[in-house]
C-alpha cells in the first residue's frame, strides 16, 4: 500500500531537516510501513554496518578512507527502535551535509543535550521514520487515533510516537 506521494525536489544544505527527510522519502522510500532507515540509506548510496563493538556509542556517520564513501555504523546491541533511529539520525548527517560526526553517544539523541547539528538530525531522524503527511493521513483518514498502535505501526517507541503527535498539534 502506498502511504506517500510527493515527487522528489532539490533541496539545499539550508533546507530545512523535515523537507530534507521529506526529500529522501519521495526519492528513496518504498512507501511501507515501517519506514526502514537502513533501506533508504542504502538507496542514497551510504553504507551501513552494524558494529558490536561500539559500547556506549550509539552510531557514528564518517566517509571511507580509503574509498570516500559515505558510510553509517550502528551498535548493534542497542534495542532495534534504538537502532532504527540512530541509522536515521546518521543518515541526516550525510543528508544535511554536516560531514563527518564523532560517534554519537546515547546523550547525543536527548533533548537535554542541546546541540544545533544534533538537533538537527533529531529532526530529520523523526520525520524520516514517522513522516508527518503520513502520521496525519492515518489520523484523519483512517482514524487511527492510538499512539500505541500508530507506535505499533511505524516501528517506535510509544514515548517517540506521543512526541511526535504533539509536535503535529495532535495532543
Amino acid at each position: 500500500m502506498s502511504y506517500m506521494n510527493t515527487s522528489p525536489g532539490a533541496w539545499q544544505s539550508s533546507d530545512a531537516p523535515e523537507r530534507v527527510a521529506q526529500s529522501f522519502l519521495s526519492q528513496y522510500w518504498d512507501q511501507q510501513l515501517p519506514v526502514d532507515p537502513v533501506a533508504i540509506a542504502k538507496a542514497a548510496g551510504v553504507r551501513v554496518y552494524t558494529n558490536p563493538e561500539m559500547d556506549r556509542y550509539a552510531g557514528w556517520f564518517y566517509e571511507d578512507e580509503q574509498t570516500g564513501k559515505p558510510t553509517i555504523e550502528f551498535n548493534s546491541n542497542d534495542p532495534l527502535m534504538r537502532q532504527r533511529f540512530t541509522v536515521a539520525h546518521e543518515l541526516a548527517h550525510y543528508a544535511l551535509r554536516h560531514g563527518a560526526r564523532p560517534r554519537d553517544s546515547v546523550q547525543a539523541f536527548s533533548l537535554a543535550n542541546y546541540d544545533p547539528v544534533e538537533a538537527e538530525a533529531n529532526k530529520f531522524a523523526t520525520e524520516l521514520l514517522m513522516p508527518s503527511a503520513v502520521v496525519n493521513g492515518l489520523i484523519r483518514i483512517r482514524n487511527v487515533t492510538d499512539p500505541e498502535v500508530l507506535a505499533s505501526m511505524f516501528n517506535t517507541s510509544a514515548v517517540a510516537m506521543k512526541y511526535r503527535l504533539k509536535k503535529l498539534g495532535w495532543v
